[in-house]
């Protein structure tokens, strides 16, 4: 456990820029002493707080309500994608973006700031892009590389996204200053009524094998980093050549088909 602790503390030192973004499943993180839930969680935070140092720690604090018709309050509303993250967010971030559901908790200053009516999640003024650019670091603590949220960011800023469709959503957000503010969510969806599912293995493996994602595996935990950078240029150069790299056999037929029918990009009107 050790070894796996100094090899990603070498991967940060040698690899990054400022920030270390993480997706968590503490189940299958480190092994802590614990005697309670609240120690379990803050022992686990610490951990990664301390192998990131000295970079700062982003964890995602998604929210999907906001797509149900919901008000996001940025202070209130509870992350929806796990507890250590909720925990993190509540006892030792000290921002959070005011992005209606792909929202973000984090350790120093903010990174990026909304500016604007509407949002796009996914743009070049996301989160996402300020860690591509800025030499972030993704970490898969325990959680399966299927729970990465890059992979959407890929698809908007290849401007080769066919399978995807924007559907605008809109609401309130009420900021950490409690002002209210009415946004518009500019959400690529998966088309309804479609099975649209990625080739997450084939994904993984290719990365594991250009040595762009090292993976550390003893016991039940298991830990997944790379350069956000290095895995979104090499996606780029593969859906360069094949549009649907990113998504499975069986869900490739399906869109083929729909695609040579269409002779375009879907539209939310040819499904909704």
């Amino acid at each position: 456990m050790l070894q796996i602790k100094q090899d990603i503390e070498k991967f940060i030192s040698l690899n990054g820029g400022s920030h270390v973004l993480i997706h968590s499943d503490v189940l299958f993180g480190f092994k802590v002493k614990f005697e309670n839930q609240e120690q379990f969680l803050n022992e686990h935070c610490l951990e990664l707080i301390n192998i990131c140092a000295p970079l700062d720690v982003v964890m995602p604090t998604f929210n999907y309500d906001f797509c149900q018709g919901k008000s996001f309050n940025v202070e209130k509303d509870e992350s929806q994608v796990g507890t250590l993250s909720e925990y993190f967010r509540k006892n030792f971030s000290t921002w959070r973006t005011s992005t209606p559901v792909f929202n973000f908790s984090g350790t120093g200053s903010p990174p990026i700031t909304n500016k604007g009516n509407t949002i796009d999640p996914f743009d070049h003024s996301s989160l996402f892009s300020f860690l591509d650019q800025n030499k972030g670091i993704l970490i898969h603590y325990g959680s399966g590389f299927h729970t990465t949220t890059l992979i959407h960011y890929l698809e908007r800023i290849s401007n080769q996204l066919i399978y995807r469709y924007n559907k605008v959503f809109s609401g309130e957000v009420i900021d950490l200053t409690k002002q209210r503010k009415n946004i518009k969510l500019v959400y690529h969806v998966r088309p309804m009524g479609v099975l649209l599912e990625y080739d997450w293995e084939k994904l993984e493996q290719d990365l594991i094998n250009e040595n762009i994602l090292l993976k550390f595996k003893k016991g039940r935990t298991q830990i997944m980093i790379a350069r956000i950078d290095k895995i979104i240029n090499f996606w780029l150069s593969k859906i360069k050549s094949d549009s649907f790299y990113l998504i499975n056999s069986n869900t490739r037929t399906i869109i083929e088909q729909k695609y040579k029918e269409l002779k375009r990009p879907f539209l939310i009107t040819d499904f909704e």
